[in-house]
C-alpha cells in the first residue's frame, strides 16, 4: 500500500508514540514537501518534527504539477493541497486527510480518502494494531477530537479480542 499524508495523521501518531505504525501499514509513505516544512521546520521541537526527520522509511517528494496546487489552495492549506495532488502523482492508494473540507475536495479530484481513524481501522483489521479502543484513547487525550456520530458508531459495536470494549 503507497499512503501520502498531511501534517496531522503525522503529528497525532506521534504524539501517542504510534508513527511507527505507518511503516507496517505501508509499503511506501510519502508527505509534500509542505507537509515536511510543516511538521519538521515550522514545528521545530513539537511532536512529529524529530521523527520525521530521522524516519528514513518516509520520503519527501516535490509536486510537479504546481498548477492543481495553487487551484486547491483557494479552499485548503498548502500542505493538504500538495498531498493531494501528490496522491494524484504517485497513484497511492491512500491520502490521508481529517479535514472535512479537504476530504471532500480530495474526493471530488478523484483521490481515495482515509482519516487516521480510518487508517487506524485498517491496521487493526490487518492485526498491526490488536485493539483500538486504547489507541482511540491515546490519541483523544493527545487533543485529536472525534465526532460525536463516530465515536457512537464505533463504541456501539463490540472489538473482537478487545478487553475495553467487551461485556463483563
Amino acid at each position: 500500500m503507497i499512503l501520502v499524508l498531511d501534517a496531522s495523521a503525522i503529528i497525532t501518531l506521534a504524539r501517542v508514540g504510534c508513527l511507527n505504525l505507518l511503516r507496517e501499514l505501508a509499503e511506501k509513505v510519502y508527505i509534500p514537501e509542505a507537509v515536511y516544512d510543516e511538521v519538521v521546520k515550522s514545528g521545530y521541537g513539537r511532536p512529529g518534527s524529530l521523527e520525521v526527520e530521522q524516519a528514513a522509511w518516509i520520503s519527501k517528494q516535490s509536486i510537479h504539477d504546481q498548477s492543481v496546487v495553487v487551484r486547491l489552495e483557494a479552499e485548503l492549506g498548502r500542505g493538504e493541497a500538495e498531498a493531494i495532488v501528490l496522491a494524484g502523482e504517485l497513484e497511492a492508494d491512500f491520502v490521508i486527510l481529517d479535514d472535512a473540507t479537504a476530504r471532500r475536495i480530495a474526493e471530488a479530484e478523484g483521490r481515495k480518502v482515509l482519516g487516521l481513524l480510518g487508517l487506524l481501522i485498517r491496521a487493526k483489521e490487518l492485526g498491526i494494531v490488536p485493539a483500538l479502543r486504547p489507541v482511540l484513547d491515546q490519541i483523544v487525550g493527545a487533543g485529536f477530537s472525534l465526532t460525536m456520530p463516530f465515536t457512537n458508531r464505533f463504541f456501539a459495536r463490540p472489538e473482537k479480542n478487545n478487553p475495553h470494549s467487551q461485556k463483563k
